[in-house]
């Protein structure tokens, strides 16, 4: 038996090696883009804008696809399981000094929490 997982843990490793070198060749030459170029990515550069995404195969940089028509986008005050027409929370009642409201799934209604 342990000859056996020896021979595994060989095998395991000289199949790694491959794996390896090829990954941290490719990050190595990944180019990497510059923010006043907005068709590719130029080697040595800053990166690329955060909101872009990158081609790592041909180097090119694109900009976010614009939002669809029926997107509608969350309030900050909502969670992100209430539905997007949530009503901001009410003002604190006044023994509600120390609660913070939370939003009610079932009745789909605030309500005040302990901290």
């Amino acid at each position: 038996m342990t000859r056996f997982l020896c021979h595994l843990a060989a095998t395991a490793a000289v199949a790694c090696f491959p794996l390896a070198a090829a990954t941290s060749a490719l990050a190595v030459a990944a180019p990497k883009c510059d923010q006043s170029q907005t068709t590719h990515c130029v080697s040595g550069s800053p990166h690329c804008d955060v909101n872009w995404s990158r081609n790592v195969w041909t180097g090119e940089c694109h900009p976010q696809p614009a939002l669809p028509d029926w997107y509608v986008v969350r309030p900050a005050y909502a969670p992100p399981y209430a539905p997007v027409d949530v009503p901001p929370p009410p003002p604190p009642p006044p023994w509600a000094t120390h609660m913070q409201p939370r939003w009610d799934e079932g009745s789909q209604r605030w309500f005040w929490a302990g901290v």
